[in-house]
């Protein structure tokens, strides 16, 4: 593929192809392509969806084409009768299809490379390639990938997994070249915890307007993300990380950071301290993130999943008394379970968690998304906080989890 020179503001669109993505499937495909893109300084304008429809396909390549100078379509590779995008977009582009015995032929090793000795005869489907197509090779899989070309555009057909889309994107994107400097442009990530969305932007949008750039702010459960866009040079960088520091202080967690539980993890690897954890309502998540962290039995030291009252009086010895006047879903069963969990466990500090995650089990005292997280210091010193998530069953409990590392991280760090 001979390399293309491209404006900054070359216009590029994204057409992901498949039934299942509108049906229950996350579409990952447009993520990957604008990371890929981005690095590059170029940005993507739009992305459809469309299913495994011929005339869909077309519609939506030939309305792109009115639009974009490069439009990637991804999806609709395979070997069976539901993946058509070749045949759609041959047909919109005067194109035949034609059987390459190069590609068969390294199909045919691919699946000898499995030790597959019986070859489908339906993959040979995916031989045939577009008449005067750049063909794409696939490292990862059997489907080649087409660049064609329509008039002075480009459309860019590559593989809808991830594992074969990422490659093959990657190496298309490493012959695109930017003129001008605007190509040097970069996104940069900043993440802010425990702070609302909303107050973040009140906070930054003055700040980053003076700058006259692009930002966007992604909510997640476990940090606000700033996604910033830069020119070259580390100037703007630095101003722009020294001013969340000064209006967001241990609520700024930096530029590129790890993930919650990774920094709950270095924090106590730090300082050479173990956590325990007792989950009620969240079920075993919280242990569950900070135990997918590599390394994690330098600091953890275990979870108690005590479900039941039962096993809250059993293991973690919580007075009768206290689950009969109160509640197990109460400000004095958190502070328990975090006493329990710390004494238990053996730990230095320790996090609760006791809530109502719906969708039933709520009441107007007592209602669904009420959390209480209980957090345990050295110096046998406790704290317990209230909270009341919105969501369903699935977002209560990621919340709380989430809530709960943000408050025992802001302990750690104010621990002298």
């Amino acid at each position: 593929m001979s390399s293309k020179m491209l404006s900054a503001k070359c216009r590029i669109e994204v057409i992901c192809v498949g039934s299942e993505l509108l049906y229950d499937r996350i579409n990952t495909d447009v993520n990957i392509l604008a990371r890929i893109l981005a690095e590059r300084g170029l940005f993507i304008s739009r992305c459809i969806i469309v299913g495994d429809d011929k005339k869909e396909i077309v519609d939506a390549v030939r309305s792109s084409l009115g639009r974009s100078e490069i439009i990637f379509v991804t999806g609709g590779l395979g070997p069976t009768s539901d993946d058509i995008t070749k045949e759609s977009i041959a047909e919109l582009a005067g194109k035949k299809l034609f059987f390459s015995e190069e590609v068969w032929t390294k199909i045919l090793k691919r699946f000898h490379d499995r030790n597959m000795r019986t070859i489908p005869e339906i993959n040979r489907k995916q031989a045939y390639v577009i008449e005067g197509s750049d063909i794409m090779g696939n490292d990862a899989g059997t489907a080649p990938g087409f660049v064609v070309k329509k008039g002075k555009k480009k459309i860019v057909i590559l593989p809808g997994p991830p594992v074969e889309l990422m490659p093959m994107a990657e190496r298309y994107a490493g012959t695109l070249r930017v003129r001008d400097k605007a190509g040097k442009l970069r996104i940069h990530r900043f993440g802010i915890a425990g702070i609302s969305e909303s107050a973040v932007e009140e906070t930054v949008n003055p700040f980053l307007e003076s700058f006259d750039t692009k930002y966007t702010i992604l909510a997640h459960p476990q940090m606000i993300e700033l996604l910033v866009t830069f020119g070259p040079g580390m100037k703007k960088i630095r101003e722009t990380e020294e001013f969340f520091k000064q209006k967001f202080g241990d609520g700024y967690l930096g530029l590129d950071p790890p993930s919650l539980p990774e920094v709950i993890g270095n924090l106590l690897r730090d300082r050479k301290w173990k956590i325990a954890i007792a989950e009620s309502c969240t079920g075993g998540l919280a242990g569950k993130l900070l135990t997918d962290i590599p390394g994690s039995s330098e600091f953890f030291s275990g979870s108690f999943v005590v479900y039941s009252n039962l096993l809250k009086k059993r293991v973690l010895k919580i007075p009768r008394s206290v689950l009969r006047k109160h509640g197990a879903v109460s400000e004095q069963t958190a502070l328990y379970m975090a006493k329990g969990a710390r004494k238990t466990g053996k730990a230095d500090v320790s996090l609760s968690i006791t809530g109502i995650a719906g969708p039933a089990g709520g009441s107007p005292e007592k209602p669904v998304g009420l959390v209480y997280i209980g957090v345990g210091m050295p110096k046998n010193k406790f704290y317990v906080y209230r909270f009341l998530f919105p969501g369903n069953r699935e977002r209560i409990r990621e919340r709380a989890v989430y809530q709960g590392f943000i408050q025992i991280r802001r302990h750690i760090i104010d621990e002298k």
